[in-house]
């Protein structure tokens, strides 16, 4: 293949690493003709410039999306150069409450169940608690000024750690155009989406897959409009899916796609990700089998 195809073929990508403008911006597919190691070039170009995860979709079922986004948002999180670090905490809400099915016979124990997940997932390390609460207690000892000082500055380095609410409060929808629901009513539904009641019941496999993917969404839209990312014209994040035309690739840009178009259609602004798809099957590269 000549090089100047390949260096389209980047060049295509690296345009869209920019702030997005429509849905359409969000999925693309390489050509059928491109060389099969271009989406490793492509995330070694990456490297040091974005935040971006490198997905086989081979390892992973279809059934179990939540794995694959898991798996995506441990990688996204891990630091990269220059940048902020990103937190994925309303997708580590949904996470964790679709680990068990929770008897909701108790609204008591229903709530707080939702709210121990959530308090579990933003709270503060406890040796950082420690650490600040030892220096203000030395700081006390020299004089109420100088502990005032200190208090004010713990103060400023507690709100890196956001309130329970601020991440809770996000399943009742309240940062987009629509209705608005108790935060317990959201986290519910998704509960019995995946652990419907009953001895017979059907997994609401779609439903539970939007949900998390919808807050995983909300966390890099979130992610990018604060401090220093919502300054500079920064690289979105980036996933990058190789044999993509797996059931587990297809489901999850088929889920991508469609709630993406339903925040266009609420008017919320596109988060700033970008997924990159190989178009292979298992077999078209290395003889694998399906």
């Amino acid at each position: 293949m000549p090089s100047a195809t390949l260096e389209d073929e980047f060049e295509t990508v690296k345009a869209l690493l920019g702030r997005p403008a429509a849905p359409a911006e969000h999925d693309v597919e390489l050509s059928a003709s491109a060389p099969a190691d271009l989406l490793d070039r492509i995330a070694e170009a990456l490297d040091g410039r974005a935040p971006h995860v490198v997905i086989d979709c081979r390892d992973f079922n279809h059934e179990n999306l939540p794995k694959l986004l898991a798996a995506a948002k441990a990688r996204l999180a891990m630091p990269c150069p220059n940048y902020p670090r990103l937190w994925f905490r309303r997708l580590e809400v949904g996470l964790v409450v679709i680990e068990r099915r929770i008897d909701e016979t108790s609204q008591i124990a229903y709530t707080k169940a939702f709210k121990e997940a959530a308090r579990k997932i933003i709270a503060r390390p406890a040796a950082s608690k420690r650490s600040t609460q030892g220096l203000v207690a030395l700081l006390s000892q020299v004089g109420p000024r100088i502990a005032l000082m200190g208090a004010i500055g713990v103060w400023l380095f507690e709100r890196r750690f956001p309130s329970l609410y601020e991440f809770y409060k996000w399943y009742g929808h309240r940062d987009r155009p629509g209705p608005r629901h108790v935060p317990e009513s959201r986290l519910g539904e998704l509960n019995n989406w995946a652990h419907p009641a009953g001895e017979h019941g059907i997994p609401k496999r779609r439903n539970r897959d939007r949900q998390l993917i919808e807050a995983m969404l909300a966390d890099i839209r979130h992610a990018y409009s604060r401090g220093r990312l919502a300054k500079h014209d920064w690289y979105r994040c980036v996933i990058l899916l190789k044999h993509s035309r797996t059931r587990a690739g297809a489901v999850f840009r088929e889920r991508l796609r469609s709630e993406l178009a339903e925040l266009e259609r609420l008017g919320v602004a596109p988060p700033p990700l970008l997924v990159v798809a190989d178009g292979r099957t298992p077999g078209t590269d290395r003889g694998d089998d399906e």
